[in-house]
């Protein structure tokens, strides 16, 4: 059964919906559509935001386990592009060698995958950029994918919080400008994340 239109952040969503999973580039979807990524570290709000954007509570699954995530999960929006949900990186609780594992898969889409566009990536405002996303970041931007640097969680601080947040985030993942700053729980934010998603996703390959 289809859902209503929903609009969030200006953006009309007409449908939205979980395709596939997968542990292998083989079992990335065959449909070739845009896609664009959504990182970060286990617990930092991947799921939450990925819900507030497509206006739905439940269409990403939100684990009480952080890091429970161990494969790549597409959602189709307006049956236009893929929204794709990447596990969490530098959750201590997996083994070593699913965490390895998941590292490479990762690392592999990123470089392989051609109808990727860009990635979000989720620092959380209230740790201001740890040495894991750090790493991380710098190892995207060394594939030359697009990487947008998204600040999550911004109900949890307060002006001054926020402000010395995005001052370190700037400061320690390089930025030129501050990251676009989400709250999932107030909904703010959401607009100006979809409009570099839609700039992105209609965006020419050269």
């Amino acid at each position: 059964m289809g859902r209503a239109p929903v609009v969030v952040g200006g953006f009309e969503i007409t449908s939205a919906e979980f395709v596939k999973s997968a542990t292998a580039l083989s079992g990335l979807p065959e449909e070739r559509l845009p896609q664009i990524a959504f990182l970060g570290r286990s617990n930092v709000g991947k799921s939450s935001l990925m819900n507030a954007l497509t206006g739905s509570k439940n269409l990403v699954k939100v684990s009480s386990t952080p890091g429970k995530t161990r494969e790549i999960n597409f959602f189709k929006i307006n049956n236009q592009f893929f929204l794709v949900d990447l596990p969490g990186v530098g959750f201590a609780k997996v083994s070593i060698t699913k965490r390895d594992q998941m590292a490479d898969f990762i690392r592999e889409y990123v470089e392989k995958c051609q109808d990727l566009k860009g990635l979000i990536y989720l620092v959380d405002i209230r740790h201001g950029g740890t040495p894991t996303d750090i790493e991380t970041v710098e190892a995207i931007r060394e594939t030359g994918c697009p990487v947008l640097i998204v600040a999550s969680k911004m109900d949890k601080v307060n002006q001054s919080e926020k402000a010395q947040g995005l001052k370190l985030i700037k400061q320690r993942l390089e930025l030129e400008t501050n990251p676009i700053c989400v709250s999932s729980f107030k909904k703010t934010g959401l607009d100006n994340l979809w409009n570099e998603i839609l700039r992105a996703v209609e965006k020419k390959d050269v």
